[in-house]
């Protein structure tokens, strides 16, 4: 049976009251003390209640054992007990009020904890049509309700719903009283610290209370409100050694005491008064690492010798004392690996819990620590107690059945705190007789228990470094709970029933063109992210990178599929050592696992996704068009496929998608334009197109192709200025022109693939050598229908090496007949055909005369307006939608 007196060696904090009331002692109802259930215990009042319009009801609780529902108080109706009853009752995570005529659960701020004091009202203000409920003077609800008269006389009853045993309330009660009237929050609070003890005029709590089966006490007011500030619980440890005493201790969520003044020595020595064995007893200090440097190791605090009390002469053990032990005296160092008593101090109120075990209701898995003897008592039915033969053991004292007992092949200590292998001996879990690890820990919802009991922040849990001493935080670690049903050949379906949508990031980081053979060669990361409902999640990190799955995991885990369709070969995604899976913590809210002896925070597949990245190098092949060389953009493509399943099942999350790209923008050939991700869900399997837009850079063929072709242009153009008579300089100067740019064309041709169409710089190459062509015409027909040789025989005042002028003094222009050389002397015979071999045609030419500065001027003029032309409309082409204009504006 569980002790059914207040634990003699609890200490609590200072609590002072100034009030001279709080002193006057107050009834206190103990109702089943051992915790056991009976229909026979509970109280009535000695008279009846009529509460038909405002009221506040106020009393104080302290629950021992949770029941499935905890019957606290409830007014009745004489008439008809079911007719709308005022009442109050506890389910450890919520409580469930009724106003009369009104009523429903309420969610509690936190769990409410065994062996604590709580103070509740529940006020009815029928004026504002609204219940309030207080809990320790603290308004937790604010409900609006209508709630019906009932002028019905009531009885009241503590601790009993209907009599069935099993809501049977066991614990302590007190201050139950009623008023006509809404109490303020200011009365309440007062009532709740303590600072008033107000009566109320429809139920008085220090009036006449009928008790069956009940204990009744007497303690000061103050004693009700002393576990709002909470104190401290002193576990005396029997005879061990220094780092066993610390390490049983720890794992108590407790600490040694170092006493700093002789009155605290004395405190600590009577924790063992009367015990022979423990006359001394251990300091939580040590200079073990450093001698002279004392260290406590439970805050890690360090202390010199001055510092600490020790008695005279001492310490005196040099290296070979390292521990110290009380005297009435004062502090002496003694041998650590003797054994000694010690007094662990751990926080009053504190909650256990015994992981590894399944049950429903959360409250079966919390328990209380009684310090003396060392125990457990549970919040609901277990107990966790050592029985014959000093074996612990896991027991149902409701129905007394031993659940387990602590296996004793790997326990040092004989302690059950901290993650330890049990003797099944009733089925837990599914599981038959035999061992199974189950974790007893004092550690609260942000910390984790390490297997030797101690507590480390939760976060701390799996994060790639060892917090525990036993280095336990870093196993178990897996992420992914697979359900038993679940097939990795399957892609997971929404609860909407509609297609799975799969984010993509693509992030490039390199870019490489081959223009020739009309290659995109890119280095970039591929992420896949998608949400898989049929999956939980264990303690996901903020960090992403420490949610990372195991490549044991991946293997079992569904994945998308996706083909690389616009390649030379086949190639797909790849799961392998240099992919990297994770899952994103995007939702905060988890829900503890109790039932998990490794302690794990459960999160939900359907709000935190799952997250697979790798790197490829893939070769993509892109279609140029190249009219516009080597002012083009090129519009390159990477294809994405999913090939999984079809669209109706998998489809790309358009939204979610991004590409980025982390290279430099200037390529050798290419500038690297704008780069966007487009999704297409409507084909049978969907695809991701991403764009990579490459603008050329065409300062390479300005310098290399425009400006020698245009300087070879104009030295044939300037031929034209040369004097007539030397006809070899100018043909031979246009026609060197002529070579040299059917050179460069042939090798602009050569490093370009072969098209059947013409290329922008094909046309200008053509358009050059076109000009220079009818350039060498126009030298050719001048020099064809010239006579120099009679020109400057006839033109008096010509001088050799200028040009054909008329006479000094004269003007115009000077007409010359132009004959072929062999025919300037043979006249023909009229009427004649052919005479000596002179034609027709011949005979008209000889007739047919030149003006040299007209057509001059007009191979002059019709070569440049054809260059001036052709220019505006080549290069007005160009100014459209051309890599020529596009860095202008970007």
């Amino acid at each position: 049976m569980l002790a059914t007196q207040p634990i003699k060696s609890m200490e609590f904090y200072s609590f002072s009251l100034d009030s001279g009331i709080c002193q006057d002692p107050i009834r206190v109802l103990v109702f089943n003390g051992d915790g056991a259930q009976r229909d026979t215990t509970w109280a009535q009042y000695g008279a009846t209640v009529r509460a038909s319009g405002d009221y506040t009801l106020c009393l104080r609780f302290n629950i021992w054992v949770f029941r499935l529902l905890t019957a606290v108080v409830y007014l009745l109706s004489t008439r008809d007990f079911d007719d709308d009853p005022i009442s109050f009752e506890v389910y450890f995570q919520k409580i469930r009020t009724k106003y009369g005529g009104y009523g429903r659960f309420y969610p509690l701020p936190a769990n409410l904890a065994t062996n604590k004091w709580y103070h509740y009202c529940q006020v009815r203000d029928v004026t504002s049509g609204e219940g309030r409920v207080y809990l320790d003077g603290d308004l937790i609800i604010r409900d609006p309700a209508y709630f019906t008269e009932n002028r019905d006389e009531r009885k009241v009853i503590l601790g009993q719903d209907e009599f069935k045993v099993k809501y049977s309330l066991s614990g302590k009660v007190s201050q139950i009283n009623m008023w006509s009237r809404p109490l303020t929050q200011d009365e309440i609070l007062s009532l709740a610290n303590c600072e008033v003890n107000l009566e109320g005029d429809l139920l008085t709590w220090s009036k006449n209370w009928q008790l069956y089966d009940i204990e009744e006490e007497s303690v000061p007011l103050q004693e009700l409100c002393r576990s709002v500030s909470r104190g401290r619980v002193t576990v005396p440890l029997p005879l061990l050694r220094f780092r066993d005493a610390v390490f049983v201790c720890r794992g108590l969520g407790g600490v040694i005491e170092v006493p700093s003044t002789p009155r605290q020595i004395e405190r600590e020595l009577g924790y063992f008064a009367g015990v022979e064995e423990c006359d001394r007893q251990w300091s939580g200090i040590t200079d073990e690492d450093k001698e002279n440097v004392w260290r406590n190791p439970f805050s890690g605090d360090s202390f010199n010798t001055s510092q600490l009390l020790f008695r005279a002469n001492n310490p005196d053990g040099g290296q070979y004392q390292n521990c110290i032990r009380l005297h009435q005296k004062g502090l002496e160092d003694t041998d650590c690996q003797k054994h000694s008593c010690s007094a662990c101090h751990a926080f009053a109120g504190t909650t256990w819990t015994l992981r590894g075990i399944c049950e429903e209701e959360e409250r079966m898995y919390y328990l209380d620590l009684v310090p003396s003897p060392l125990s457990f008592r549970g919040y609901g039915e277990y107990a966790v107690q050592q029985g014959a033969g000093g074996v612990w053991a896991w027991s149902n004292i409701i129905t007394n059945t031993t659940m387990a007992t602590l296996s004793q092949e790997d326990v040092d200590l004989n302690y059950p705190v901290g993650r330890l292998t049990w003797n099944l001996q009733n089925p837990v879990c599914r599981q038959e007789a035999g061992l199974r690890v189950l974790t007893l820990s004092s550690c609260n919802v942000s910390q984790f228990t390490c297997s030797d009991g101690s507590c480390v922040d939760f976060a701390k849990r799996c994060d790639l470094k060892f917090d525990c001493d036993d280095k336990s935080d870093e196993s178990h670690c897996d992420i992914i709970n697979f359900p038993k049903d679940y097939r990795s050949k399957l892609p997971p379906r929404p609860a909407s029933d509609s297609s799975l949508p799969i984010a993509l990031d693509v992030t490039m980081d390199t870019l490489n063109i081959d223009t020739t053979t009309m290659l995109l060669s890119v280095s970039y990361n591929l992420r896949m992210t998608w949400f898989d409902n049929r999956l939980t999640f264990n303690n996901l990190k903020n960090m992403t990178r420490l949610n990372t799955v195991s490549l044991e995991q991946v293997a079992g885990l569904w994945r998308p599929h996706l083909g690389f369709i616009n390649t030379d070969d086949i190639q797909n995604t790849a799961v392998d050592a240099d992919a990297v899976t994770t899952v994103v913590k995007l939702d905060q809210d988890f829900a503890p696992d109790l039932s998990n002896p490794y302690e794990v925070e459960i999160y939900r597949g359907d709000t935190n996704p799952v997250s697979t990245i790798r790197k490829y190098s893939t070769v993509y092949t892109c279609n140029f068009d190249l009219v516009l060389y080597p002012f083009d953009i090129q519009n390159c493509y990477l294809v994405l496929q999913v090939l999984s399943a079809s669209s109706d099942y998998l489809l790309y999350d358009a939204e979610g998608s991004s590409v980025e790209y982390l290279g430099p923008t200037l390529l050798v050939e290419y500038g690297v334009g704008r780069i966007d991700l487009r999704a297409d869900n409507a084909t049978q399997f969907a695809v991701a197109r991403v764009r990579v837009e490459l603008i050329r850079r065409y300062g390479y063929a300005m310098l290399n192709i425009y400006i020698p072709s245009l300087t070879l242009l104009v030295i044939s153009y300037v031929t034209l200025f040369f004097r007539p008579s030397i006809f070899e300089v100018r043909v031979m100067t246009a026609l060197t022109s002529l070579l040299v740019l059917a050179t460069l064309f042939t090798q602009v041709s050569a490093s370009l693939p072969k098209t059947s169409y013409f290329k922008m710089v094909d046309i200008w190459l053509l358009f050059c050598i076109v000009l220079i062509f009818l350039i060498i015409l126009f030298h050719t027909v001048i020099d064809r229908y010239v006579d120099y040789s009679a020109f400057f025989g006839a033109a008096p005042g010509f001088k050799e090496g200028t040009w054909l002028r008329p006479p000094s003094g004269g003007r115009g222009t000077s007409s010359i007949k132009v004959l072929p050389a062999n025919l300037k002397d043979a006249p023909p015979s009229p009427g004649s055909w052919r005479r000596g071999g002179v034609t027709a045609w011949q005979d008209k030419l000889r007739n047919f005369s030149v003006d040299l500065d007209f057509c001059l001027r007009f191979s002059k003029a019709s070569i440049f307006a054809t260059f001036l032309l052709f220019n505006l409309v080549y290069w007005g082409r160009l100014a459209a939608g051309s890599g020529l204009v596009y860095y202008l504006y970007n």
